[in-house]
């Protein structure tokens, strides 16, 4: 008997129930836009509540559908089920047709640049992404499926899928993935003639980059020189260059070693060679490889510090540093820059510093300025005017610095001051040259370290980095893609205004309902 009076309490609650259910199970189907499990028991449990209600209390549901509130709340019942059914039947032509887009910011922050937009609909080849997220970057992922929601709206032949590494380690193995949350761009997917690009972030231009290699591809071929105390292309320890290795293979680069006392020559299919961080002298017969190299057109890159990882003075009056002042009219100073405006914060020595300003050269993009340069115990670069040759500062420092020639005391006590045997005022770290005769490029950069695993990381390193190669290789529409326009929307408020729209924010709403509660409690009190 007591079992039936409890059940009888709970009989009211059923629809409540039901209703709930039923709210539940669609929206998660409107969340996961798929009938699932856990949709289909919500969904069902409640369509069953209710149709016991409804079949165990046929006169209650009758007396309810004659009562007041039923005759009077029909017509907004309806009204809300009309609109609930056009805002879905909206929302199911916008989900079916991804074309439909409008875009209202004002830089079109949702829409592919257009230089993206003409490559997509130049595509003749289905071209396939897979976002390679593990679990932990699942708002990243959510940013990358909206990036290429919009890739998708503006080509026919693009499609996407997402992969978690960690669960199918394989696939991300043969697409040589090195960090997590990376994009691959695939054209011809499981063919002879597949082709696939990288690209690690979401940045306009890695992704436009990624999918130019894909559509029209460039053999571009560098090799690291070695023999001479350089960093290893194969070393991803904090001196290594192994990660510079994978940007710049992202960029369609295939990487070697070359060492020049071995093969004599630079080989034929070299389109850059490199130099980076030498502790030892470069013999005469290797600089007359790269002087001819560099007469039928090459490339060279050249990294080149004057003091060790450790410390080490290291001497670079050799065959080389003669032939670049003699033939390219560029000059590795043997200095240290010291630049205590732009140092380090807690740093006295101002040996560890970012680049103050920037030349004009497709290799300084942007991004290039807006992340800004880190070096650290770099030298200056200077140059004089030689025929057939045209300089472009790369990376400069502030009218305050200087180039330390005081060596032994500042490796010894880490202080220096200017003098008179100093270099002083805006020194170049950082420099791009061109032979219009030979049409060979040259890039020159005081400090090894910049491009060290270590390094390649912080601020816009690696971004200069494989601009330098793109434009060695001749390769600028890797780095040309406009720029979207940044448009400021902060708003300053003094601190009093916040103090008061925090309070009121916090406190009207509760205290206008308390008010308006009493105010009813006191009207019902005075009429009864």
């Amino acid at each position: 008997m007591n079992d039936t009076i409890r059940l009888r309490r709970f009989v009211p609650l059923l629809p409540w129930a039901g209703f709930l259910l039923l709210v539940a199970g669609a929206i998660m189907t409107l969340i996961t836009r798929r009938f699932e499990l856990v949709n289909n028991l919500l969904l069902g449990s409640g369509a069953l509540i209710l149709l016991f209600y409804a079949a165990s209390q046929p006169d209650r549901l009758r007396a309810f559908f004659q009562s007041r509130y039923a005759r009077y709340g029909s017509s907004t019942l309806l009204s809300i089920l009309f609109f609930t059914a056009i805002a879905l039947l909206l929302y199911w032509l916008a989900y079916q047709n991804d074309d439909w887009r409008v875009d209202m910011t004002s830089s079109g922050l949702f829409t592919a640049p257009p230089e993206t937009v003409e490559l997509l609909q130049s595509i003749d080849d289905p071209v396939h992404v897979i976002g390679f997220y593990s679990f932990s970057l699942a708002g990243q992922q959510q940013e990358a499926k909206t990036r290429l929601d919009n890739l998708v709206a503006a080509g026919d032949n693009l499609t996407y899928e997402f992969v978690d590494p960690q669960v199918n380690p394989l696939l991300a193995q043969q697409y040589k993935i090195n960090f997590d949350g990376t994009l691959v761009f695939i054209r011809n997917r499981g063919e002879e003639d597949e082709v696939y690009a990288r690209a690690n972030t979401l940045n306009d231009n890695e992704i436009h980059a990624a999918l130019l290699k894909v559509v029209n591809p460039v053999e571009k071929k560098l090799y690291v020189l070695a023999g001479h105390g350089e960093a290893e292309i194969d070393d991803f320890g904090v001196d290594g260059l192994g990660s510079a290795v994978g940007l710049i293979e992202d960029q369609g680069f295939e990487v070697e070693t070359l060492n020049l006392f071995t093969a004599g020559d630079v080989p034929d299919d070299a389109t850059v060679v490199a130099i980076v961080g030498p502790r030892g002298p470069l013999e005469e017969e290797e600089v007359e490889a790269i002087a001819a190299y560099l007469d039928g057109g090459g490339s060279l890159f050249i990294a080149r510090d004057l003091i060790d990882l450790q410390g080490t003075l290291v001497g670079s009056e050799d065959a080389l540093s003669t032939y670049l002042e003699d033939s390219w009219g560029t000059i590795l100073r043997e200095d240290v820059v010291i630049d205590p405006e732009m140092a380090r914060a807690g740093q006295t020595s101002g040996l560890d510093f970012i680049g103050a300003s920037y030349g004009s050269s497709p290799i300084i993009t942007e991004d290039v300025r807006s992340f800004g340069s880190r070096f650290s115990v770099a030298r200056s670069i200077s140059t004089t005017t030689t025929s057939g040759v045209m300089h472009t500062p790369l990376v400069r420092t502030t009218d305050s610095a200087w180039g330390e020639t005081n060596l032994e005391l500042l490796i010894e006590t880490f202080t220096a001051e200017p003098n008179a045997e100093d270099a002083q005022g805006v020194l170049d770290i950082g420099v791009a040259a061109e032979n219009v005769d030979a049409g060979a490029r040259l890039v020159v950069f005081g400090d090894a370290d910049f491009v060290r695993n270590a390094n390649l990381v912080v601020s816009g390193n690696g971004m200069l980095f494989v601009n330098s190669l793109n434009w060695l290789a001749d390769d600028e529409t890797a780095i040309e893609l406009a720029p979207r326009p940044v448009v400021a929307r902060q708003v300053n408020i003094p601190d009093q205004h916040l103090r008061l729209l925090r309070t009121i924010s916090t406190w009207f709403g509760p205290v206008l309902m308390g008010l308006l509660g009493v105010f009813v409690w006191t009207r019902r009190r005075r009429n009864v």
